[in-house]
């Protein structure tokens, strides 16, 4: 068996499916993380805006004292011990300046937005904002402003570096074990298929993937085993025929040697000049060379009469007809035989039908009432009946002759196969596998039951047509 061909990993179909797995994962993190972002750097409710108003008032107090203490107080300065708090403040001046705790100057947008919270009037503010004046000896040099939002960027400076790696590894390991978990068993089948579905490239007709689930994966590997018994079943049967053709061909070729050996050895006797025959001689060689011509004519009869049978295109032509018409007919032909074998045949009279192609089932039961004529002795007899049964009808033809071993039974129906040569009064041996061929062309089976010494019972069972009713 040839090795199974590597791929790059990147286009393995299992390394795609956990990759978008773990993008998946990665896009619902960072989406995450901006909803917790944006939660924590924007405070709702009561309790966020009485924070803020606290948090101005206190960065009030402290610029109010640090001014009075010394007027040339850098109010940056003052505002930078306040960088860890959550909430970002700012001083606006009575001349509408706007300073923060950053070295870089405020955003002219957000210079804007603090200014137009410093101008309105305390009742206004309350509730929206922290808002607190700077009173320098009774004086207000300007306002606190305490903006109930903060950056994006101190929101992750408060969960930090560690808090976050940690959680995304966590996250990302979690889906990787979760991607294991529920796609490795997956893989496993995957290449469990794809080494049945090589090996059975490479000739293994027993090959066969795992079905074990209800996924796709499973229904896969159900058609794919249904596909290779289909095969083993077909390259069974192809062997199976060849190996029929080659015993065909051995039992025609030595049917077929027997007569015409017998006929070139008197041809040749008649020709030869200088042996005497006389007349006597001559006409009973010929009326032998006349025997086996036609034992050789009935061969090949029975041989294309079997080979149409067997054969898809051989038709059937279905009629109804009593069985009553199919005994008269057999009668007629078979009764002088009868009485020359010194055997009694009797059909069992019947109000029965039989729906088949009658000309053909007429054929098939003219062999057995034949043939049990053949192996039954003087004074036996032969009885014909019709039995009705649940899927149709059962003709026997019954003889109290010399009967079957288990070993003939088990191969009477076989071709060129004889009971008894010494008996068989010229048959060619494909009498009874035509009578197992027309009764398959009907659907139907051939049978036989036989006690060795009291004569068998042959059986022709032909199913009723598909929707018929009784």
């Amino acid at each position: 068996m040839t090795g199974r061909a590597r791929i790059p990993w990147w286009r393995s179909l299992y390394w795609r499916i956990a990759g978008a797995c773990l993008g998946l994962l990665a896009f619902a993190l960072v989406v995450q993380l901006g909803l917790v972002v944006a939660s924590l750097s924007r405070p709702t409710g009561l309790r966020a805006r009485i924070t803020a108003q606290q948090f101005a008032e206190t960065v009030a107090r402290d610029l109010s004292a640090s001014l009075e203490d010394d007027p040339a107080t850098d109010v940056r300065a003052v505002l930078s011990r306040y960088l860890d708090t959550p909430l970002p403040a700012y001083v606006v001046t009575v001349d509408g300046r706007v300073t923060g705790a950053e070295p870089e100057p405020v955003p002219a947008d957000l210079a804007r937005r603090v200014a137009s919270a410093a101008a309105l009037s305390d009742e206004d503010a309350v509730g929206l904002l922290g808002v607190a004046p700077i009173e320098v000896l009774g004086s207000v040099e300007g306002r606190v402003v305490v903006l109930p939002r903060r950056p994006g960027w101190t929101a992750l400076q408060d969960l930090g570096p560690w808090v976050l790696a940690g959680a995304a590894l966590t996250a990302i390991a979690a889906a990787a074990l979760l991607a294991w978990a529920t796609f490795a068993p997956a893989h496993r089948r995957l290449q469990a298929l794809e080494s049945a579905a090589t090996r059975l490239g490479a000739g293994d007709l027993t090959a066969r993937a795992p079905e074990e689930g209800a996924d796709e994966i499973s229904r896969v590997a159900r058609a794919f085993n249904q596909t290779a018994d289909a095969l083993a079943a077909q390259f069974a049967r192809v062997q199976s025929e060849q190996e029929v053709r080659r015993q065909l061909l051995a039992d025609v070729s030595h049917e077929l040697h027997t007569p015409l050996t017998a006929i070139r050895g008197y041809v040749e006797t008649l020709r030869m000049p200088h042996l005497p025959v006389t007349e006597v001689d001559r006409a009973r060689y010929l009326a032998v060379v006349d025997d086996e011509a036609v034992r050789l004519e009935r061969l090949v009869g029975d041989l294309l009469e079997l080979a149409s049978l067997e054969a898809s295109g051989a038709g059937l032509r279905m009629t109804t007809a009593p069985v009553r018409a199919l005994w008269a007919r057999l009668r007629d032909r078979h009764a002088m035989s009868a009485l020359t074998a010194d055997v009694r045949l009797t059909f069992e009279d019947t109000a029965l039908e039989v729906t088949a192609d009658v000309g053909r089932v007429e054929q098939a039961l003219s062999n057995l009432v034949a043939n049990a004529l053949r192996f039954t002795p003087e004074g036996g007899e032969v009885v014909v009946s019709a039995h009705a049964t649940a899927a149709g009808i059962r003709l026997d033809v019954a003889d109290s002759g010399v009967g079957l071993s288990a070993d003939d039974q088990a191969r009477v129906f076989d071709r060129f196969y004889k009971q008894d040569a010494s008996r068989s009064r010229g048959g060619t041996g494909l009498g009874l596998s035509i009578v197992r061929a027309i009764a398959e062309a009907h659907g139907g089976t051939a049978s036989v039951r036989s006690v060795p010494g009291e004569g068998s019972t042959f059986s022709i069972e032909i199913p009723a047509p598909q929707g018929s009713s009784e």
